[in-house]
């Protein structure tokens, strides 16, 4: 059903009677809702036209797209770029982006589809219903998020590719109107529809309005793979060129006149308040210094340069409120999490009879509270000007930090303005929203907090110190696994029992074939803060799974990888990218003469494949990743350099936490304060990395996590063919 401006004037007057074709009135405001028209009245530029969803055309023949995401590094905007471009037959020098403002306009409700989409498939007839219905609820969640590899292959290939197509196919009918020849005489190259018999040609500038005031086809046609243009091609980033000359546009760049600038430090236990500040009068007659705070988790100092209101407010003697956290430590969360495990438990997946069977394979694994540590710290500037309260900040979903900001605040939505920036790193930490009911905006809550309680313009930065000790975290989790194999060697039973609830079975149900399985889980909340991180669930669970299947090969006495492509479809993605892994690596099972072993790991997650080989050997300071190998199977790569580049830097990402991450607690507090007891992988110890993209005739997938969930559980695995040594729990390295 194509919805046109008259369609949704017609059926006005049917939802008065409650019906559209027969149809429940709720379910007409769906059919009949029309995200252009929601743009088009939220456009105010009137020298440009928007001809289509996100896509506005200059008179002087500039094609402008209005990006739903935010930039984080991923390089997903230019990616945006080539599939607007190539469906758009426009010229790559005439493409620019821009950031959507933060309004309901630009929910991006096809997330929410993307992702409902790949795990239900809701039949045909009900595609107009699902993408506007996900529109509405994009809307009311305030939903404007950049997450879950998401921006290319769902906002992307699936919205902005076809809104492209409609837009080529509303231009030429725009030129046949100016022309007054038949459509099929008309084609279009460059940025320009051409009259083939004549040769006369208009731009896409000039066509511009008229073509935005047509209705948008019903149904267009896409291009087929071998008349790509830019898709597929790798293009330079169009995000590169600022940040190499230090001139991109970050949040903690951001200055406003008579701005101050504020400096926060936790409360001493997870959760707590602080009770009262013993010193607030003597710090707040130290140079520069002119408030000291008490806020939601902390406290702040506010002062006229960073340097003062970071050493002032590290000198606060404060108390906090008792609380159910003060005598929390990591070893206590661990025994909560075993017993939890020997209690009753949620079922998420089971298959054959998994009860009645034995186990002769047993193994637990443990993960630890994770930071994100984003090279760019939290970080947001807050005044107030014409009865508007503003906010500068970076943030994965600018909407929803909209709408907590006016929440907070006290406002309505209209009454903030909130400016949107690129961000040095998110990585889930600055997404906006939690399954678990954490506030992963906790920063910008204390930001909005210190400005409105000072009365002034202020930059509230945390240190790194705060970042870490106050994050919302990937979580620790205890998993316990039963396997047993038949008389082959084969795997015929899997029972895994994990700590917390388990939102996606995919990232927990291994990919190889066992006739007896069982998947539960404790569903307990966490006494810590949590939130998403980097590949989310498949960060633990790739490590669990691809640990334990090794366990198994082992067991077998059979080559793991071998013994994964036993379980496997022979003709299965999955197979192909081991095959392909094997293949890139030479692969071989065992100790050369040098003392390195390789190891492997395959994971699908963000619907992609990923096979991991890694080289590794045991040094006096520990275990040492040399090489890494990556086969990629994530359908059509958009721009084949940028992905390689996200895998790269998810192998770095990923081997950092192997080797060193961890948040302990202890008497209710995280340890670990900044980057010389939470390291990162420096030079000296990142691995050579080589990523292949294969071409399987997958779906599109997503790039930007997938390279995390194999890493550990490869490296680990390397290791024991070492020295016979399982590693059961992370990170490798205190």
């Amino acid at each position: 059903m194509g919805i046109t401006r008259r369609v949704f004037m017609v059926s006005g007057v049917a939802m008065g009677g409650g019906l559209l074709l027969g149809v429940g009135g709720v379910t007409a405001h769906l059919l009949t809702h029309n995200r252009l028209d929601v743009q088009r009245d939220a456009h105010t530029d009137q020298d440009s036209s928007l001809v289509n969803l996100w896509i506005r055309i200059t008179p002087d023949n500039q094609v402008i797209v209005i990006n739903p995401h935010t930039d984080m590094g991923q390089g997903s905007s230019t990616g945006l770029l080539q599939i607007i471009a190539d469906e758009l037959d426009a010229q790559w020098s005439q493409m620019h982006i821009e950031t959507a403002p933060a309004t309901p306009a630009y929910s991006n409700g096809k997330v929410i589809e993307g992702f409902v989409r790949e795990n239900v498939g809701p039949p045909e007839w009900a595609n107009v219903l699902m993408e506007n219905g996900f529109y509405r609820v994009g809307d009311l969640m305030n939903l404007q998020v950049t997450g879950g590899s998401s921006a290319i292959r769902y906002t992307g290939w699936q919205a902005m590719r076809k809104a492209a197509a409609a837009a080529r196919q509303m231009l030429i009918e725009a030129a046949s109107l100016e022309l007054d020849v038949p459509t099929n005489s008309l084609v279009t190259e460059d940025g320009y529809v051409v009259h083939s018999s004549s040769g006369k040609k208009l731009s896409y500038g000039e066509l511009a309005s008229r073509a935005a005031s047509l209705d948008s086809p019903a149904g267009v046609s896409l291009k087929e793979p071998e008349n790509y243009r830019l898709i597929g091609q790798s293009m330079p980033r169009v995000d590169v060129p600022k940040k190499v000359i230090a001139n991109a546009d970050y949040s903690i760049d951001a200055a406003v006149p008579d701005m101050q600038f504020a400096a926060v430090v936790s409360s001493n236990t997870i959760g707590a308040q602080v009770k009262s500040i013993e010193n607030s009068a003597e710090i707040a007659l130290s140079r520069g210094v002119s408030d000291v705070l008490v806020l939601p988790g902390g406290v702040a100092v506010v002062a006229d340069n960073p340097w003062r209101a970071e050493t002032a407010v590290r000198r606060l003697n404060f108390t906090t409120e008792p609380h159910a956290n003060d005598s929390l430590s990591t070893q206590s969360i661990l025994e909560m999490q075993r017993e939890a495990l020997a209690e009753e438990l949620s079922v998420a997946s089971e298959a054959g009879k998994p009860a009645d069977e034995k186990s002769t394979v047993s193994a637990e694994y443990v993960v630890p509270y994770l930071a994100h540590a984003t090279l760019e710290p939290m970080n947001a500037t807050v005044w107030q000007e014409d009865g508007k309260l503003h906010v500068h900040c970076g943030v994965q979903n600018p909407l929803l930090a909209r709408a907590t900001v006016a929440k907070h605040a006290g406002l309505d939505l209209d009454d903030v303005v909130l400016h949107p920036h690129q961000m040095g790193g998110g990585f889930g930490r600055r997404v906006g929203f939690s399954v678990s009911g954490d506030e992963p905006l906790n920063w910008l809550i204390q930001a909005v907090r210190i400005s409105l309680d000072s009365g002034k313009p202020v930059k509230t930065t945390w240190s790194r110190e705060a970042d870490i000790r106050s994050d919302v975290y990937r979580p620790m989790v205890v998993a316990q696994f039963d396997g047993a194999l038949d008389d082959k060697g084969k795997p015929y039973l899997w029972r895994l029992r994990s700590y917390g609830k388990e939102m996606n079975i995919k990232a927990v149900k291994p990919p190889y074939r066992v006739p007896n399985m069982s998947v539960s889980f404790a569903d307990k909340p966490h006494p810590v803060p949590i939130g998403f991180w980097r590949s989310v669930e498949h960060s633990q669970h790739g490590f669990f799974v691809e640990s334990f299947i090794d366990e198994l090969a082992d067991a077998a006495k059979v080559d793991p990888l071998e013994y994964r492509l036993s379980l496997l479809d022979e003709e299965s993605p999955a197979a192909h990218t081991l095959r392909a892994v094997a293949r890139m690596s030479g692969w071989r099972h065992g100790v050369d003469k040098q003392g390195r072993a390789m190891g492997v790991a395959l994971v699908h997650s963000f619907g992609s494949t990923v096979a991991q080989v890694v080289e590794a050997s045991m040094t006096p300071s520990g275990p040492r990743a040399h090489h890494v190998w990556c086969a990629v199977d994530c359908g059509t790569a958009v721009n084949p350099q940028a992905v390689e580049a996200q895998v790269q830097g998810a192998v770095n990402f990923a081997l950092s936490a192997a080797l060193y991450g961890k948040c302990d607690i202890k008497d209710g507090s995280v340890v670990q304060s900044n980057f010389h007891d939470y390291r990162i992988v420096g030079f000296a110890q990142a691995p050579r990395i080589e990523v292949k993209l294969l071409e399987l005739g997958s779906p599109m997938g997503g790039v930007g996590e997938i390279g995390v969930p194999p890493l550990a559980p490869a490296l680990c695995n390397a290791l024991f063919s070492i020295d016979g040594q399982r590693r059961r729990s992370l990170p490798l390295l205190s």
